[in-house]
């Protein structure tokens, strides 16, 4: 199904002029961008690509969350990647990618605006002035990179952790309650591996957030009891 213009205004707050690659775009040029573009829907489970499939374009997730991950000589997965609304995936190999490096994976029911490749590039060509505007797109998103790999490699599981919840905070739009709260919509096991470490550690590190009054775990709700000290872990 073609995406219409109509849903370039995803809901009175959100467009998609809220994602990195198309933040400096005008509305005409983001509807060259979608006249093209194609609607895709999702299962939970669904696989959307896998590693070393024929790279034929990148999604914008509209709705859900996807699992992107890597799978190492030893057979282990790696996620590199939890895709939230409103984000792109699968653009690295857009410019030399002739296969998928990784694969995707439908962790909850999911809408995504599919982009082919081919006719996206072409587009480049024709629109030299898209091309240009994209590139601080793609400055966000390698910045984002960047800032994932320094804290894997330099910070504590706890400093993650208190990072991670944050982040959903601000993303379920739940930070100015008087008691924050996120829901685990995903595996530990996924959260985990994002995080660098492995089910147990994760969960020991949870209670011990719980124990230091931090936070508190009501199944899977997450409520922060005190969003300062968990601001001072996250640094």
């Amino acid at each position: 199904m073609i995406f219409k213009l109509n849903l370039l205004e995803l809901n009175s707050n959100q467009t998609l002029r809220d994602i990195p690659l198309f933040s400096e775009l005008s509305i005409e040029q983001l509807r060259l961008v979608t006249s093209f573009s194609k609607l895709k829907k999702y299962k939970k489970g669904e696989r959307i690509f896998n590693e070393g499939d024929l790279y034929v374009g990148f999604y914008i997730l509209l709705k859900g969350t996807v699992k992107v991950s890597k799978i190492s000589t030893k057979g282990k997965e790696s996620i590199v990647h939890i895709v939230k609304s409103l984000n792109a995936f699968a653009d690295t190999p857009l410019f030399d990618g002739d296969i998928y490096p990784v694969s995707a994976e439908v962790i909850e029911e999911s809408l995504t605006l599919f982009i082919p490749k081919e006719k996206f590039i072409t587009l480049l060509y024709d629109e030299p002035n898209i091309t240009f505007k994209m590139l601080a797109g793609f400055a966000k998103r390698m910045r984002s990179l960047v800032n994932q790999i320094e804290d894997l490699s330099s910070k504590e599981v706890t400093n993650r952790l208190a990072k991670y919840i944050l982040i959903e905070i601000k993303n379920s739009g739940t930070e100015k309650l008087p008691e924050p709260v996120i829901k685990l919509a995903i595996p530990k096991s996924a959260i985990a591996s994002y995080l660098g470490t492995i089910t147990e550690t994760f969960s020991r590190t949870l209670k011990k957030l719980q124990d230091e009054g931090i936070i508190r775990v009501m199944g899977k709700k997450i409520f922060v009891n005190d969003l300062k000290r968990l601001k001072e872990l996250s640094k």
